[in-house]
Order: C-alpha cells, then sequence, then structure tokens
C-alpha cells in the first residue's frame, strides 16, 4: 500500500500514515534499522507498507520510502 507520513515523532519512533486511496490514518512504529532507511521520516514522504492487524486496530509495517505501482 502507498501513502504518505503525515506525523512522525523521532524520539518515540512512531506516526501515522494516510494511505493514498483513503481511509483512515495507520499508526506506524518503526524499529532502529528502519528509522535509518527512512531517515528523518519528515511529514510529506511518500512510503509504501504493508497493513497487519493489531490488539489496537490497524497498522502499518515495514515502511519504506517512495511508492510502488499497485497490482
Amino acid at each position: 500500500m502507498n501513502g504518505e507520513i503525515i506525523w512522525y515523532s523521532p524520539a518515540k519512533r512512531y506516526g501515522f500514515v494516510a494511505p493514498v486511496d483513503g481511509g483512515g490514518d495507520i499508526v506506524f512504529a518503526l524499529s532502529a534499522s528502519e528509522a535509518g532507511s527512512l531517515g528523518a521520516a519528515a511529514c510529506g514522504l511518500a512510503v509504501h507498507f504493508l497493513v497487519a492487524d493489531s490488539p489496537g486496530g490497524p497498522e502499518a509495517r515495514h515502511l519504506a520510502p517512495g511508492h510502488v505501482p499497485e497490482l
């Protein structure tokens, strides 16, 4: 899925991503290696990710910079 980071806390390494196809914002938490690959993870950064179910609702995982073509 493609989206855009709309809020990110570098100190806590979590934030929210908005899917480009609409729907609600999805929370994400970055590991140290993911945080390094995304750089500053600034608001507005285009990313692609997978969505997984978690006890708190949907969660974006495996964030990577850029958009990929949807199949």
